[in-house]
């Protein structure tokens, strides 16, 4: 969950899209599987990061924007052992997101 929001903000701005629970990452995706699901949207830096430790991630979609934010923080944490990415499109915005 978002640390900005509380649960009740969420889900009525999402209602019946989001659901918020305390599962471990393996626990959340075998709850999507029961359910049918493809894919899932895991998004939030440290949620992101507990995903990647547990190999539960298939492919990503990274934004950039092109502002350097004081000494900014890392985009992934630390992580165990390398993993392996191929790059598949980059697309740039007017805006400055690419």
């Amino acid at each position: 969950m978002n640390g900005s929001h509380q649960p009740s903000e969420i889900l009525e701005a999402l209602a019946g899209r989001v659901e918020i629970c305390n599962l471990s990452p393996l626990e959340v995706m075998e709850k999507v599987r029961k359910a049918g699901w493809k894919r899932a949207y895991i998004d939030g830096g440290k949620l992101i990061q507990s995903f990647l430790a547990a190999e539960l991630i298939d492919d990503m979609i990274i934004t950039r924007a092109s502002l350097l934010i004081e000494r900014g923080l890392p985009l992934f944490g630390q992580v165990l052992a390398d993993i392996r990415l191929e790059h598949v499109e980059t697309k740039g915005f007017a805006a400055g997101l690419a």
